[in-house]
């Protein structure tokens, strides 16, 4: 029973309680990955959907003036340091008193930077507005400087509302030399009052024409200071002009972000950024017809591509999912063709750092349940002997107590020939060797040791009970526990022929029915009343000096602690006629044999 247990917990630790094919989870896999790979697809083109209309058409462009600050970084740092060096050369001519003499130097100054600049390859123009109306500029157009003095951005400086900015201007949106980034800084004097602003205005080329390319697109670009003034836009006629209130601007479109709106009749996207150093808000409107028109081709050549890299990415998971898990499969094989009773090790996968730590650990395991069963088999061995020595030493006492008065009897009364051939029979019957194992003879041994019994039995009793054998003699190889008839047998003496002087015979039959070796015990004795009878077939009885006390259960108990099984002692009796006792070995054939003694067993308190 125990055995059984442990090979339903092994199998049940090897498949599981649900057990699927291999082939069959492959096939599921493959149909998530394409599951997953069209919810993908769809993600990705709408994603794509809305970056092309909303992102590339739109969103993107809102990035032009960081485009033109990151790309151009040497230019403006420059720039910077060029102002710096500016304002401390020109500070004490600025901010002396107004005079010729003071104006002439700054005119000297100014044409020596120039030329410096020139020199250095630094394509910058330089443009001083003071608040005494006086103007220096390295620039030869005259209405550059003047444009610029009429603009709001002037206006802020001119104010002491800020320190330093930035403009980026144009005249003609088709020709770049018209493109201008200026860099503004105002100039105070020691008591803090404004007194005018260096201007440093950029004619480098490359850095316009991402905003050329912008603005020549047909969309409507322009930019607003922090005040909301328009500081730049595509109509040259807007520049300069309040647009928006900054705030009610940032709550209804955002900031750096886009939003779709409804104006005369057309759907507008307004995209807009905010670039932190300079305060400028880019903003940009485009038709949203005309990005659709734009956008469906590539929409389609993008679900076109996306639906196929979806079945190349489904057949690349199937192929290496499925080589990745035959290795699995090769090894749940292995296990599952191993044999509960002979388990053994499996040779180690190193492909993949999973199976070798399976396959160790597999093997490891192994190693750690035959220790385990090792361990057990010796726990439940040393029970079994443990258990089995004490019902043979419930037994052993009387027999060999009441024998050895039989003999001190029969030499009180000079029968010493009896006495003499009494203790023969009871030597060659406790002949026991010295081994912790449970002894088994063979049957033909087993039964010359029941002749010896009975002829000990026949002395005691003074009776001449006969043993008839029905056993045929190709049975008498078969091994069985040695002195497993034996309490039978006694029983037949000190019941059955309790109150027969005469005639007693005891009959021994042995067969075999399928994997089960049976011995049957007859007597002719005074049989088994019915309701006793009833009480010893079902085990509820008291042991005592009525018929089959601890006898048939010491037996039983023997059988299953050899056996198990269906191993028992059933018993049949007419009263006044017969009792037939049949011991059962289920199994026979699995246990161990060995020629060895054995142990005389008696129940003198049935």
């Amino acid at each position: 029973m125990q055995r059984e247990k442990r090979n339903g917990v092994w199998r049940m630790l090897l498949c599981g309680s649900k057990r699927r094919k291999m082939s069959q989870s492959m096939i599921a896999t493959s149909l998530l990955c394409v599951l997953i790979s069209v919810a993908i697809a769809v993600c990705a083109i709408g994603y794509f959907t809305f970056q092309l209309v909303v992102g590339e058409k739109g969103k993107a462009r809102v990035d032009v003036l960081q485009q033109i600050s990151d790309s151009n970084s040497v230019n403006r740092t420059n720039m910077v340091k060029a102002m710096d060096a500016l304002y401390e050369d020109f500070y004490d001519d600025l901010t002396a008193p107004k005079s010729e003499k003071s104006s002439s130097a700054i005119q000297m100054l100014l044409e020596q930077t120039d030329r410096q600049f020139k020199r250095i390859g630094m394509d910058m123009t330089i443009d001083i507005l003071m608040n005494d109306r006086r103007m220096f500029s390295t620039d030869p157009d005259e209405n550059n400087l003047k444009s610029l003095k009429n603009t709001y951005w002037y206006i802020k400086h001119y104010s002491g509302e800020t320190d330093t900015s930035w403009n980026l201007r144009f005249w003609d949106v088709d020709d770049i030399s018209t493109y201008g980034l200026a860099y503004g800084k105002t100039v105070y004097a020691q008591d803090g009052k404004v007194v005018g602003m260096i201007v440093l205005t950029s004619r480098y080329e490359a850095l316009f024409r991402t905003f050329q390319k912008l603005v020549s697109d047909g969309v409507k670009v322009y930019i607003l200071d922090r005040n909301g003034i328009i500081i730049s836009h595509t109509n040259p006629n807007r520049v300069g002009n309040w647009a928006f209130d900054m705030k009610t601007f940032q709550e209804e479109y955002g900031r750096n972000t886009y939003k779709i709106i409804q104006r005369s009749k057309q759907k507008i996207l307004i995209v807009n950024y905010h670039d932190a150093s300079s305060g400028w808000t880019f903003v940009e409107e485009q038709n949203m017809d005309e990005l659709l028109r734009d956008g469906l081709k590539t929409v389609r050549n993008c679900l076109t591509i996306v639906l196929l890299g979806c079945i190349v990415a489904a057949s690349i998971a199937y192929w290496r999912g499925r080589r990745i898990t035959q290795v699995l499969s090769d090894f749940t094989d292995e296990i599952g063709d191993m044999s509960v009773e002979k388990l053994s090790e499996l040779p180690v996968k190193d492909e993949y750092e999973e199976t070798y730590v399976l396959s160790t650990t597999f093997n490891g395991m192994i190693h750690r349940i035959e220790e385990l069963i090792d361990d057990i088999r010796i726990r439940e061995q040393e029970k079994q002997r443990t258990e089995y020595d004490f019902l043979q030493a419930q037994i052993n006492p009387h027999f060999l107590n009441n024998t050895l008065l039989s003999v001190k009897s029969l030499i009180a009364m000079h029968q010493q020939e009896r006495a003499c051939r009494m203790m023969n029979e009871l030597v060659e019957l406790l002949h026991i060797p010295a081994t912790p194992e449970i002894q088994f003879v063979p049957l033909e041994e087993e039964l010359h040791l029941m002749r010896s019994y009975m002829s000990i039995m026949n002395c005691r009793t003074e009776k001449d009970t006969v043993l008839i054998c029905e056993v045929p003699e190709k049975m008498y190889g078969i091994y069985v526990p040695r002195m497993i008839v034996q309490p039978i047998i006694g029983n037949a003496f000190f019941h059955g022929f309790a109150e027969m002087e005469e005639g007693c015979e005891i009959r021994l039959r042995a067969g075999l029915r399928g994997n089960a070796l049976y011995i049957e015990v007859t007597d002719n004795g005074e049989g088994i009343a019915p309701k006793r009878l009833e009480q010893v077939q079902s085990g509820n009885y008291r042991s005592g000096r009525l018929h089959h006390g601890i006898g048939l259960r010491n037996v039983r108990k023997r059988l299953q602690i050899i056996y198990g099984g269906r191993s028992d002692v059933t018993v049949r009796s007419e009263f006044g006629k017969y009792t037939t006792v049949t011991i059962t070995m289920d199994h026979y054939r699995s246990i161990p044999k060995r020629e060895q003694g054995g142990e005389v067993n008696e129940d003198h308190s049935s």
